[in-house]
């Protein structure tokens, strides 16, 4: 059974704030969590039913371990179904910025919001081979439930760095920066560089002027139909850009 405490602090885990001050976050379900603990063992806290400690009982005797009803998990859990696990990790440390100078291919978010938007961003990046994405301080938090539950296993594999995104990409003279609007060129006619940065905007509101003014290049995905449709969600129009830069 879960103490006060205990439910005090993994329902604080689902805050921004709480986060930041405990350099903590929180993992949930079978598959991501099973993942996590088969290919390391730098975590925290593991909560789990009897259910699941009947096919992992060498967790049982560990001191970190702790055997929880599933009432419990709802109480704690940020999921609407929660899923018989629960993993306390810690967050990774800073990367060094000066690595990013050395990739090919860098992707930069103005103001992506939504959780789930950004999790699935790090998880094309992932799959795309990006290993770093450059973030607006008002990003959303890289942590959020919601974004480890979009990006899965991805959100180690991926670094992120938040701050000052014009600064960021004015220091990046090493590369050329492309920059996803409505009104930039077709990306299917587009030339790329060797070493570029995507840059996408919010969902709501695009692109900054102050970030559209750094750009090199616009690109734009075409519309091939007469649908009053203006624009695609950010994470979809990630992917369909990602996949055309690979490809060249």
């Amino acid at each position: 059974m879960l103490s006060k405490n205990q439910i005090k602090k993994l329902r604080g885990l689902q805050r921004k704030k709480e986060r930041k001050n405990t350099g903590l976050f929180v993992v949930e379900g079978k598959k991501i969590v099973e993942e996590i603990l088969d290919s390391s063992d730098d975590w925290h806290e593991l909560y789990a039913t009897s259910t699941w400690f009947q096919s992992h009982s060498e967790y049982l005797s560990q001191e970190n371990c702790f055997e929880v009803s599933e009432k419990d998990l709802e109480r704690v859990s940020s999921l609407k179904t929660p899923n018989e696990v629960l993993l306390v990790l810690k967050q990774n440390e800073n990367g060094v910025f000066s690595d990013v100078m050395n990739e090919d291919l860098v992707i930069a978010l103005d103001g992506v919001k939504d959780p789930g938007n950004m999790g699935t961003i790090i998880r094309l990046a992932d799959w795309f081979g990006v290993k770093h994405l450059l973030c607006t301080s008002d990003s959303v938090d890289q942590y959020n439930p919601k974004t480890v539950q979009s990006a899965m296993g991805s959100f180690n594999s991926v670094q992120l760095h938040y701050g000052d995104l014009a600064q960021m990409l004015s220091d990046l003279n090493t590369h050329q920066i492309y920059a996803c609007d409505l009104d930039g060129d077709s990306v299917y006619t587009s030339k790329f560089y060797e070493k570029s940065i995507l840059v996408m905007g919010s969902e709501s509101h695009g692109i900054s002027n102050e970030i559209l003014q750094l750009a090199n290049h616009k690109i734009t995905i075409p519309n091939f139909s007469s649908s009053s449709i203006d624009s695609l969600n950010v994470a979809t129009a990630t992917a369909i850009v990602l996949s055309y830069f690979r490809s060249k």
